[in-house]
């Protein structure tokens, strides 16, 4: 993992003073847990996938930390006396989903692995060959 390329890419986790690089090797070994190289997902756009994941964990952390960690979603009503907020759940389908849509950095990690995962797969052959199918010696 390439922290500067991170900081780059994530200004907000800039500041060395409040995510130290020790801090965001921690985070970078746990984002290891969540995503794997696979024929689709691999070389920048795996890179690109792990950075938005480990952005993910850290800005989840600093909300565990701030005491926002509770607060996801719209925001459905707030009362001002003896204040009163109360959330609605983003529409998700599964619980991976409604994880990742807690921070913009999970919402865009879930877009990439949706767009990678509507391609469609491709099981054996030559990789010249996956738009299209031999039968009886003939491509079709």
């Amino acid at each position: 993992m390439d922290i500067y390329s991170f900081r780059t890419m994530f200004p907000v986790f800039k500041d060395e003073e409040a995510y130290p690089d020790e801090f965001v090797e921690l985070w970078a070994e746990q984002a290891e847990q969540f995503l794997s190289e696979s024929w689709a997902l691999n070389g920048g756009k795996f890179e690109f996938a792990l950075n938005l994941m480990i952005a993910h964990l850290i800005s989840l952390a600093s909300k565990a930390v701030s005491g926002g960690a509770g607060s996801t979603g719209a925001v459905q009503s707030a009362t001002e006396g003896s204040v009163s907020v109360s959330f609605t759940a983003p529409p998700t389908r599964n619980g991976w989903e409604f994880w990742l849509s807690s921070t913009p950095y999970g919402v865009q990690l879930w877009a990439l692995l949706n767009q990678l995962g509507a391609t469609g797969t491709y099981i054996g052959g030559l990789p010249e060959r996956r738009a299209v199918r031999k039968v009886g010696g003939v491509f079709l």
